[in-house]
């Protein structure tokens, strides 16, 4: 009996170290470090719709902005002739139209030459708005509050439509964006609270993730994340980076992880 007991006693010892490595490897307290990207809500890279030389330039790298401002001014003179001839032509045309219209009445013209009249007048018109909307291409108008990231462009330089101008950035709502294995799926979900260390200045910021990317990228098998930061966070900038450590729960099947 005494034997038998001693046996039972060196298998559960000989078991013990293999069980308690299994579950050391299924409960993992936290994650490796992952690289975060600070970025601002909005960044995007503003190009010219209209050919000229930038005559006027409000702004330079890192300068603020508001939504409406006049950012750039094209030297669109030529563009402006253009335009108020296309103008002068739609009056004329106008007035042709309302003279037939007239005669009309009066029997002097067919009916015919009223309606040609007519067309004659609306496309003129038409011409006249296209070559407005064109001028207006001259100016670049903010489209939200925020700064400028890189500015492409200087004063007196020519640019054709299409070439990139600057780059603007939303800063006033600062986003984190990172990648994470797509095995995280089921329990890295929206609400997920962490912290993030920031290199730059050394802090710490708290952050909860806001939602994943909509695909997941079949040769790393990861996916993308993008949170959003909590609280105050003075000092950064779109650009920075930190790292995190995420909290990974036992039951990798949890629909929100504590």
């Amino acid at each position: 009996m005494q034997l038998y007991v001693c046996l039972v006693i060196l298998v559960v010892s000989l078991a013990a170290p293999a069980t308690a490595a299994q579950d050391a490897a299924l409960l993992l307290p936290e994650s490796p470090p992952i690289r975060v990207a600070v970025k601002a809500r909005e960044e995007v890279v503003i190009a010219s719709q209209a050919r000229g030389m930038v005559a006027e330039l409000a702004v330079k790298d890192g300068c603020r902005f508001r939504k409406g401002d006049v950012l750039v001014q094209l030297d669109c003179s030529v563009l402006q002739a253009q335009t108020d001839k296309a103008k002068a032509l739609a009056r004329r045309q106008k007035l042709i139209q309302e003279s037939n219209e007239r005669l009309a009445r009066m029997q002097s013209k067919s009916v015919l030459e009223v309606n040609i009249s007519r067309a004659d007048a609306e496309a003129a018109f038409a011409e006249a708005v296209s070559m407005e909307k064109m001028l207006e291409q001259c100016r670049v108008i903010a489209p939200f509050d925020g700064k400028v990231g890189e500015l492409m462009i200087r004063k007196y330089q020519f640019v054709t439509e299409g070439q990139p101008l600057m780059e603007l950035l939303d800063d006033n709502v600062l986003v984190l964006e990172f990648i994470v294995p797509s095995a995280w799926i089921p329990w890295f979900v929206p609400g997920y609270a962490f912290t993030v260390t920031i290199d730059e200045t050394g802090g710490l910021c708290q952050a909860t993730l806001s939602y994943l990317g909509g695909k997941v990228d079949p040769v790393s098998q990861s996916i993308k994340a993008y949170a959003a930061l909590s609280g105050q966070n003075d000092g950064l900038i779109p650009g920075m980076s930190g790292t995190v450590r995420l909290q990974i729960p036992s039951n990798k099947t949890a629909a929100s992880p504590q």
